[in-house]
């Protein structure tokens, strides 16, 4: 069920839909359906106009992703901070192209979990650090990939727990409950993810201490005029608020 629902993201994104609503509105006007090939049109141009121009998306994203303060170490109050034994990375993409280095495979989005998990491992000492992903949509897994990074970059193995058993946010609050428990723990992942994976883990009895990384919105609001043209950017940043959308309906469902 999960792996279809993950094939099925494109079918809803911005991009496909607009380009899916003008063919279609030419297929029918060339079939001289003159009404329905307009209103298709019509609906494909503003889907585009909409999510090329983010007017709705930016601030959706933006209150996404401050939902959660990055996470400072030394502001943490020391009793919290002596109680943490765990930085938990939550999983994201890559690619297992055997032709490249590992630290080519990962996405944009692993990398910065990578980079902020093992910031935070090295300034809690004695932690561990713990990497979850699982095989969708590659033949390898998620964690096995970045936990291979994270190694190549200077993390002993010791200090390392590869989770390779969850497919999903969900799937990682429920496997990993009996390894975190109530004690409090780090949790790493995007930004615009955060808070959907802060309640999901919350759900689950557990006290996850956010710690965001992997921004999307970086300019405040009124910034440069060319960040406000219609642009793939925007696309992106469509589709994100989409996907989060249908990650919480999908958790709702699953519950």
């Amino acid at each position: 069920m999960i792996h279809v629902g993950r094939s099925l993201l494109p079918l809803i994104e911005p991009l496909f839909l607009a380009l899916a609503l003008l063919l279609s509105g030419l297929a029918l006007l060339a079939l001289k359906r003159k009404r329905a090939g307009v209103l298709s049109l019509g609906a494909g141009t503003a889907i585009l106009l909409v999510s090329g121009y983010a007017w709705f998306a930016k601030p959706v994203l933006r209150a996404l992703e401050r939902a959660h303060p990055p996470l400072i170490v030394e502001r943490l109050a020391p009793d919290l901070r002596d109680r943490i034994r765990h930085v938990v990375i939550l999983g994201s993409g890559h690619v297992s192209d055997p032709d490249l280095p590992r630290t080519a495979q990962i996405s944009a989005s692993s990398l910065y979990r990578l980079v902020e998990g093992i910031r935070l491992y090295r300034q809690l000492p004695g932690s561990k650090l713990v990497i979850a992903g699982g095989v969708i949509p590659d033949p390898v897994t998620n964690a096995r990939v970045v936990g291979d990074v994270a190694q190549q970059i200077g993390v002993p193995a010791q200090d390392a727990i590869i989770e390779e058993r969850p497919s999903d946010t969900l799937e990682e609050a429920r496997l990993m409950q009996p390894l975190l428990g109530r004690t409090p723990f780090v949790l790493v992942t995007s930004a615009a993810h955060m808070a959907r994976a802060v309640r999901i883990f919350e759900q689950f009895g557990m006290h996850p201490v956010p710690a965001p990384t992997d921004y999307i919105i970086k300019n405040r609001p009124g910034g440069a005029v060319a960040s406000w043209l219609p642009n793939s950017g925007n696309l992106w940043i469509s589709q994100r608020v989409i996907y989060e959308g249908l990650g919480k309906v999908w958790a709702w469902i699953r519950n």
